[in-house]
This record gives structure tokens, C-alpha cells and sequence, in this order.
């Protein structure tokens, strides 16, 4: 699996720092550093393996609601209506799942890329998950100081 690329997507000199300084380049050097002294004990937890999958099954489910509200013309039809409706339930599914990620701590680094990578769009880590994230990389720091 190729690693999450981290583009905090705003112009060179520009940062989004966190509580503790910690800014998104910063965490993304840090999670560059980390690459090569990770061994087999940063195994992800099966709770992110599984909410990436369930992520991935709404997204498809989405899409698929999407064709058939088009198809049938979007609201000018009952059809359409209930395919939207369907991706209404969908979304909020969504929403769920990654609210739900986003309060899960990540354990380390190979975690820590997964959130990053499923809380993203376009390559850029979405504003209401940045806090959370940062939180996580000064933890993840803060235990690799320690030993």
C-alpha cells in the first residue's frame, strides 16, 4: 500500500500550528522520519482496517444511490427522490464513521498515515480533523522521546 501523500494544501511559509507548535509540515516530517524505524510492532489496529473498509462501502454505496438518482431524474421523480434520500442516509453514515476515527487515538505512525489518509480530501487533511491529528502526532512524539 503506498503511504498518504500530506499536502497541508496552503502556500510555503504558511502554518497551521497546534496547541503545542506542532504545524502539519512539521507533522509531516515527522511522520517521514518515522518510516524507516518502524518494525513489526506498528501493526494497525483491526478497528481501523475496519472502518477504512466501511468507509469504502459507503462511498461505493454513494456513488451507486448517485447513478440511480440521476437515472431517474433527481427530484422530479419519486424514484429519484428515494435515491437521494438513500445518499442523505448514506452521508450521514459517513459523517459517523469519521467522527468516529477521528476520536480514536492513533497508536502509531502506520495508524496515524490511515487516519490521515481517510480524514483527507484532495491530498489535504480536512480543517475539522487537524486538531485531533496533531493531538495524536505530539502523543506519538512525546512516547518516542520517552523510549
Amino acid at each position: 500500500m503506498q503511504e498518504p501523500e500530506i499536502d497541508n494544501g496552503r502556500p510555503d511559509g504558511v502554518l497551521a500550528e497546534g496547541p503545542d507548535g506542532l504545524s502539519l509540515p512539521d507533522l509531516s516530517d515527522l511522520m517521514q522520519a518515522g518510516v524507516a524505524g518502524e518494525g513489526a510492532d506498528h501493526q494497525i489496529d483491526p478497528a481501523f482496517l475496519t472502518t477504512r473498509a466501511a468507509l469504502e462501502k459507503a462511498w461505493v454505496d454513494y456513488a451507486a444511490c448517485d447513478h440511480r438518482a440521476a437515472e431517474a431524474g433527481f427530484a422530479t421523480t419519486d424514484a429519484g427522490r428515494a435515491a437521494m434520500a438513500g445518499m442523505d442516509r448514506i452521508q450521514h453514515r459517513i459523517r459517523d464513521l469519521e467522527t468516529g476515527l477521528a476520536a480514536r487515538p492513533a497508536g502509531n505512525l502506520a495508524e496515524l498515515r490511515l487516519k490521515i489518509a481517510l480524514l483527507s480530501l484532495d491530498g489535504q487533511l480536512r480543517p475539522e480533523f487537524e486538531a485531533g491529528v496533531l493531538a495524536d502526532a505530539m502523543r506519538l512524539l512525546a512516547a518516542r522521546e520517552k523510549g
